[in-house]
């Protein structure tokens, strides 16, 4: 289930600029409700390892400090893959962010742009991000 109606704008400006989007959450696993958590658990981490080595570029989209452990483990692992972040600010002015996350990724920019993401001009500077 994705967390607001901010995400599904932005899948269907993505999807709407003809990219191709994996979205952890729109993948059901077979079974599921039938699986004890530990197994269950373990099917959504291989799907997502293989989603993530399988991509050009993973996007992340950043609701703020403490926005959500598997979007930063996402983007780390991404990150050591040498896969391009991008990271996708979601927050309210003001908003602060992880500075690992900030610093970890290869381009930083505001959700209304994420439809041109590739543009210089959609980039944001961390001099212009609160980060702790």
């Amino acid at each position: 289930m994705l967390k607001n109606e901010r995400e599904l704008e932005i899948l269907a400006a993505l999807r709407s600029a003809g990219y191709e989007v994996y979205v952890p959450q729109e993948h059901d696993i077979p079974g599921a409700w039938e699986m004890p958590n530990e197994e269950w658990a373990k099917k959504v981490f291989v799907n997502d390892v293989d989603a993530i080595h399988s991509c050009d570029v993973v996007m992340v989209l950043n609701f703020g400090m403490y926005s959500d452990s598997g979007t930063a483990w996402e983007a780390g692992y991404a990150a050591a893959l040498e896969i391009p972040v991008i990271q996708v600010l979601c927050g309210f002015e003001n908003c602060t962010y992880s500075l690992m996350m900030m610093n970890g990724c290869d381009k930083i920019i505001h959700a209304e742009n994420v439809a041109f993401w590739e543009s210089e001009c959609a980039c944001v500077g961390r001099d212009k991000i609160i980060q702790k």
